[in-house]
């Protein structure tokens, strides 16, 4: 069946040259190209690229795999076993298995991030993460965040549509993914537009568009990985980092679902540490949302854009988010497809967090009962200064050079401790050097 606006095998494959000959993840070879192939779907959406502005907003996946002469059910198995990885870590974990490191089965680093190889977890953690960062994206729990919050978040999911009933109802993906369709969907269901939410596709009369339900600016995955980050810890970090991944891969795997949503459930049945609750949920949706005043300076990087090296500093942006959760300096790194510099993006992080007042409701570590009976001083950070609360940042730069400390504590005049201040909270104005000074 014809359809109109589908990117040409031709341009489709200058492309595919033109990104592999200078971007490179930080991952191997064999995933780069899988995730390089999705992001071929977005640039003949966009006009990107060698499609020169010109833009192809019904090309597919599958449309992009075939062009390039792959064998779509082979890529299609490849990018589940990365999902699968991921679940298999997550039931192991449940299942009470000992599972110290985000490895796959064969003892390699899943997504084949070099990280991985050496860096401990805490399983329980991502597993917390993983929970969190399956239900964000759902379009009903957004929905239900935006109300809590009185903010305008927007959102939608991917279904399964008939391709000859699309365009008889003069629809493509371009209108699907667009506009507010969230009023319409029970009409285009009985029409037979949406075939359902999940399936295998017949290529030739079908595809699994996007339809977006309500306007908004949506989230940002960058400040969903660094929220949950500082609100919880690095290893939660890690979790959600995860489910946004099985989120982008699962747009083109044997069957197509919600399988990051599944595994959410999966967790909140099986796990019974979760320690998150609902309202903890529209917590992390609302701090991801991206406000509309601010739209045009938040990044928000696919899984591709997440893992890109930069040139100059050989760091991705998911390494840089993660140095900055854990306070180790930063590089300014330019971050998503918007170019915004992640010195930017740190210090909006840092202004929206003062809106998180509920201190009590974090995350307590994994401790036995032993260590539980600790005295709080023997985990206690002692590298750090005291500064008055009206000191300037030229006051701040100088303390943290004379004193090597790792932490500036600020303080009012009745000595109440009012924040606090790290050294790369102000790395954009301190000279170069370890911790930047």
């Amino acid at each position: 069946m014809y359809l109109h606006s589908v990117a040409p095998k031709e341009l489709i494959q200058a492309d595919y040259d033109l990104l592999r000959s200078y971007e490179h993840l930080d991952t191997t070879p064999e995933i780069e190209d899988l995730l390089f192939l999705q992001s071929l779907e977005g640039r003949a959406h966009n006009g990107a690229g060698s499609f020169e502005n010109r833009t192809f907003v019904n090309t597919g996946i599958d449309d992009v795999v075939l062009a390039l002469g792959f064998n779509p059910d082979e890529i299609k198995a490849r990018r589940q076993k990365i999902i699968d990885d991921i679940s298999q870590f997550a039931l192991d974990t449940i299942n009470g298995e000992k599972c110290e490191r985000l490895l796959d089965e064969n003892g390699e680093p899943i997504l084949g991030i070099k990280l991985f190889r050496d860096r401990k977890v805490n399983a329980r953690d991502v597993l917390r993460g993983l929970y969190l960062g399956g239900l964000r994206d759902n379009p009903d729990i957004r929905k239900e965040a935006e109300k809590k919050y009185q903010m305008k978040i927007g959102g939608g999911r991917c279904y399964v549509i008939d391709i000859k009933t699309m365009i008889s109802m003069n629809l493509d993906g371009e209108k699907l993914a667009d506009q507010a369709h969230e009023n319409d969907l029970d009409e285009y269901m009985r029409r037979g537009l949406i075939v359902s939410t999940e399936g295998a596709v017949d290529r030739k009369t079908q595809k699994y568009f996007y339809i977006r339900h309500r306007l908004g600016p949506g989230q940002s995955d960058d400040a969903a990985f660094i929220m949950a980050g500082i609100l919880y810890n690095p290893d939660v970090a890690l979790g959600v980092f995860l489910a946004d991944a099985i989120d982008t891969l699962e747009k083109y795997a044997p069957i197509f679902k919600d399988q990051d949503g599944n595994l959410s459930f999966q967790i909140a049945r099986g796990f019974n540490s979760l320690q998150i609750s609902m309202e903890d949920v529209y917590e992390l949706v609302s701090l991801a949302s991206i406000p509309e005043a601010e739209e045009h300076m938040i990044p928000d990087s696919s899984l591709r854009y997440l893992m890109s090296l930069d040139a100059k500093h050989q760091i991705c942006a998911f390494r840089n988010h993660l140095d900055f959760i854990e306070g180790k300096p930063i590089v300014p790194l330019p971050i998503s497809y918007k170019r915004i510099l992640s010195n930017q993006f740190y210090e909006y992080i840092n202004r929206r967090l003062l809106n998180v007042r509920n201190l009590e409701k974090f995350a307590i570590p994994n401790l036995t009962l032993k260590e539980l009976d600790k005295s709080v001083l023997d985990f206690a950070q002692k590298d750090f200064a005291v500064i008055g609360k009206d000191s300037t940042i030229a006051d701040a730069i100088r303390k943290f050079k004379e004193s090597k400390c790792e932490i500036l504590v600020i303080q009012d005049k009745n000595h109440k401790i009012v924040g606090t201040v790290r050294p790369s909270d102000l790395s954009l104005y301190m000279p170069p050097g370890k911790n930047g000074v």
